[in-house]
């Protein structure tokens, strides 16, 4: 059985809603935006260079050009990117742009992951403190969470927006522990669906993990979790 957890830190994106339902979705309203033809296969590039992009900058290989005057400049930059590899030849304002209307698009369209809700209805009841800990984008959380109809059993949320760092940087931990005066690690469990972000961070800063393997694939890493699950609802039976 578990350890006395208190505190349950959610990953977001393909733990509690589905976010390559989500990504693809926005992603071909940016292309209708465009008046350029939707095909499977450009939005299979994109997700290809997003998810490249956000594990290359959350290992350090992508690193701010210059000190940004502000966390938002700096969020814009970062998020920018994804679009300015993608179209080639846009300038950086252009970039910006399309990507505040990819957030936008992001929240019309939520697919809660199977039994999430119950499971978070049941951890709620069971008097846990739920927190959303994510590496999204801090404006688009609130409305995933509301159209995925979660938002009731959510303490609160804690994004990488917020302190300019992502999972699994220590740094990222550390603006959520101070963000909400939480400082009981060993009270504290980590789910999340990403082995290098998720678990990797966890034990780095000596939290607790569980795994949500959904697709049940091999871990070939020397990270460990200490618990995986390849069901929302088999939570139930850890804690």
């Amino acid at each position: 059985m578990s350890k006395q957890y208190q505190y349950l830190l959610f990953d977001l994106d393909d733990t509690l809603v589905d976010d390559l339902k989500n990504r693809a979705y926005a992603f071909s309203k940016i292309l209708k935006n465009r008046k350029e033809k939707i095909t499977q296969e450009k939005i299979q590039k994109f997700i290809a260079i997003d998810n490249q992009f956000w594990k290359d900058r959350a290992s350090g290989k992508i690193k701010d050009p210059y000190p940004f005057k502000t966390k938002e400049e700096q969020t814009k930059w970062v998020r920018a990117q994804r679009f300015l590899i993608y179209f080639n030849n846009l300038s950086l304002e252009e970039a910006m742009k399309i990507n505040e209307q990819y957030i936008e698009a992001i929240k019309e369209k939520i697919i809660p992951i199977e039994n999430a809700k119950k499971v978070l209805k049941y951890l709620y009841e069971k008097q846990y403190k739920i927190y959303i800990i994510t590496n999204g984008p801090y404006t688009a959380i609130r409305d995933k969470l509301e159209k995925s109809n979660l938002i009731s059993y959510i303490t609160n949320t804690f994004s990488a927006d917020e302190v300019g760092f992502m999972k699994p940087k220590k740094e990222f931990y550390e603006g959520f522990m101070n963000k909400y005066s939480l400082y009981q690690k060993e009270h504290m469990l980590i789910i999340g669906d990403e082995i290098e972000k998720d678990i990797l961070g966890g034990m780095l800063n000596q939290i607790d993990t569980c795994w949500f393997n959904k697709e049940k694939i091999e871990n070939n890493t020397t990270i460990k979790p200490n618990y995986e699950i390849s069901n929302l609802i088999e939570l139930k039976q850890i804690i």
